[in-house]
């Protein structure tokens, strides 16, 4: 069950139209991308990481939600959890990230994006599980130009 978050009704309830309509509007709350970037198996494992991330496990209550950018890398979104401390201390952000179904280590962005192809895997899970496992995958581009004499 999907609820629209444009008119609060059930997916069910809308025709196929309606539900693309009322989806191009929305935002993912995970990558902050719109809903017609998306695929309907990549909502629902996006908005799936949300709501498992949006729970603190001390309280075992739903947190407010924000964005954040770690560094270089692209905005995510992060709970509040509130510490035992004094002001302006008392507040920590928490990044969400997704796991990987098979290994649980956390995914990148390129494996976030691709979730609904990969079925939730990293590249890594989802190599092996296809038998994609040769050395000649993990060379990196550059060194698969260099021959040898060339470049020396």
């Amino acid at each position: 069950m999907s609820l629209c978050t444009v008119c609060h009704l059930d997916s069910k309830k809308h025709s196929k139209k309606l539900w693309e309509q009322h989806r191009k509007v929305q935002f993912c709350a995970f990558c902050q991308k719109s809903g017609s970037e998306h695929s309907e198996k990549l909502w629902e494992i996006h908005k799936a990481a949300v709501e498992k991330g949006r729970h603190c496990n001390d309280h075992h209550k739903e947190e407010k939600l924000y964005p954040l950018t770690v560094g270089f890398a692209r905005t995510c979104v992060a709970r509040v959890c509130k510490l035992n401390a004094d002001s302006p201390y008392d507040k920590e952000l928490i990044p969400i990230y997704m796991s990987c179904t098979k290994c649980s280590l956390y995914l990148g962005s390129t494996e976030e994006d691709y979730a609904d192809i990969l079925d939730g895997m990293c590249l890594k899970c989802f190599r092996e599980m296809t038998s994609q496992t040769h050395p000649w995958y993990d060379i990196p581009p550059a060194k698969k130009a260099t021959k040898k004499g060339v470049n020396d």
